[in-house]
């Protein structure tokens, strides 16, 4: 049987104290999985595979070891997966509705979420973290 498998492509720009990415990217989504893929002139500069546990290239770690080394912070399991799905964080805590979407500030984590016609801000103050998608026609 043959899973579903919807691909959208993205300019991506990930900044952290790890890493600092810049680029374009590809996110396939399947019925168990999510997977992005991160391109710089034609080469894969990293690729992020969401299943049961958060591989990157051939390192696999457990959904909160990913957090605590990408983010800083061990959130939840579904924490990253849930930003790359455009999905409310922390079960929708202060949580605003727009025209465009939807905007979160939780201060507890010196966060700042926002989607907006399908685009993607994050941004951790505290540990200078900043995830910006952005869907490509």
């Amino acid at each position: 049987m043959q899973t579903k498998r919807v691909s959208n492509t993205f300019a991506i720009t990930i900044l952290s104290p790890i890493i600092k990415i810049n680029d374009v990217g590809f996110l396939h989504k399947s019925s168990n999985s999510l997977n992005l893929q991160i391109y710089s002139s034609g080469v894969n500069l990293a690729n992020i595979k969401i299943s049961d546990r958060i591989c990157v290239s051939a390192v696999c770690y457990e959904k909160k070891e990913f957090n605590k080394i990408f983010f800083l912070n061990e959130h939840y399991d579904e924490f990253f997966k849930e930003i790359l799905e455009r999905e409310p964080i922390y079960d929708r805590q202060n949580l605003v509705t727009n025209e465009c979407g939807f905007s979160q500030n939780l201060s507890k984590y010196s966060i700042q979420y926002e989607v907006c016609n399908n685009n993607i801000s994050f941004n951790d103050a505290k540990n200078r973290i900043k995830i910006i998608i952005k869907e490509l026609e």
